[in-house]
Order: C-alpha cells, then structure tokens, then sequence
C-alpha cells in the first residue's frame, strides 16, 4: 500500500492519469482509408519493375498505365503518388538504363591499363550498347518505345549524356596531366566523342561492318585532336 500511496503523490490520481492519456489519444491523427501495403521505395521500384515486363512483352511497342498497374498489382493512386505520367515513368527507366551503362563503362575504364587505354576501353564499351546483339536490341527498342510517348526531355537526355561521358572525362583528364594526350578541355572533348559514337550509329542501317566503320568514324577525327596518332 505505501507504493501506491507515493505514486498517487506523484500524480494526480487516477482520473489524472486517464485524462492524460486521453489527451495524448486525441492528438494522434486518425487514420483515414487503408493502410498502405508498401513504402515509397518499394512501390516505386515495383511500378519500374512492373513496366519493363509489359514493355518486353509487348516488345516495346507500347506501354499503358492500367498494364503496369494489373502487372504490379497496385492501384492508381499508387502509380501518381510517384509518376505524372507513363512518359515520366519511361524516363524513369531510361535513366535506370543510363546508370547501369554508365556503371559499365566506368569499370571498363578503371580496369584499363593507363588514360589511352582506358579512353580506347570507354570506346569499344559503349560501342556495345549499339552493336553488341542483346543490348543492341533493348537499347533502340527502348528508345522507340520512348519516341513514341513524346521521347526524352531535353534534360534526360543531358543527364544520360553526363553519365555516360564521366568516366571518359575522367580518362581524358588523367591523360592531359600525364601528358600522353592532348585534352585541356576534357568535358567538352567527351562530349564531342559521345556525339561522334552516336551520330555513327544513326547514319546506317546495317549490322555487318557497322562496328568496326563506327570505330574507325570515331578514330579519324577524335585521335588527331587527343594526338593519339
């Protein structure tokens, strides 16, 4: 009984007690519809998720919002917590295909022996995306898919653009301080080389040498510049 008498002294007895608990109650916000099942993260990743298999099963020739939302299994309101549009969804993706590139090119870089073999590496690794069969075919029936939901905005495309030209920057920099190449400008010169490797794979539409003349495009005019020849 003493416990319970120091207790009592300490509050206000037991109609203090619930009224306090009562105010903290009252100041919890209601819960208004169903609990959601995922978080932020997890909901998004399941929308991409959701997209790139009905793009692969529709091979890539279109995309709507109810196929993703029946693949992923979550409700509209879900997909515009995150997304305006299939359009901003599409560039989602585009941008998780750039960094997984990017992340490519750049251990193809580090692994080189030396800045003027890395820039080589960076060349051929990203002549890969054009040319090498598998990726080849995700990279340009991706990019039709994108074309036809009104394409990239300008600022995806600079930032797919960065991502791919760091680790060249980076080779590039490398080798003007070592002297073995000639770049002081290193982010406009990747820039330039990017173009170059790009503007090559649009001009034909042939697959049989269209690697080795793309290489050989890039070389004639990018190697005098870097005086690599």
């Amino acid at each position: 009984m003493s416990v319970c008498k120091r207790t009592l002294k300490v509050g206000t007895g037991t109609a203090g007690v619930i009224s306090n608990i009562s105010q903290v109650e009252s100041t919890s916000p209601p819960v208004v519809g169903r609990p959601r099942r995922f978080d932020d993260d997890t909901e998004r990743r399941l929308l991409v998720e959701a997209a790139i298999r009905v793009l692969e099963r529709n091979a890539y020739s279109d995309i709507a919002v109810g196929d993703v939302l029946a693949e992923a299994g979550l409700s509209t309101r879900s997909f515009y917590r995150h997304f305006d549009s299939k359009e901003a969804l599409l560039e989602t993706f585009l941008l998780l295909e750039g960094e997984s590139v990017g992340r490519s090119l750049g251990r193809a870089v580090a692994c080189a022996e030396g800045p003027v073999a890395a820039v080589e590496a960076w060349l051929e690794r990203f002549l890969d995306v054009f040319y090498e069969p598998r990726r080849a075919k995700r990279a340009a029936l991706l990019a039709a898919a994108a074309s036809r939901a009104s394409g990239p905005s300008a600022e995806m495309v600079a930032r797919l653009r960065q991502i791919a030209c760091r680790p060249l920057v980076d080779a590039l920099r490398a080798g003007h301080a070592a002297g073995v190449l000639y770049s002081p400008r290193p982010e406009a010169d990747a820039y330039s080389i990017h173009a170059l490797v790009t503007a090559s794979n649009g001009a034909s539409d042939s697959c049989a040498t269209e690697r080795g003349e793309a290489r050989a495009h890039v070389v004639r005019f990018a190697w005098p510049a870097l005086r690599l020849v």
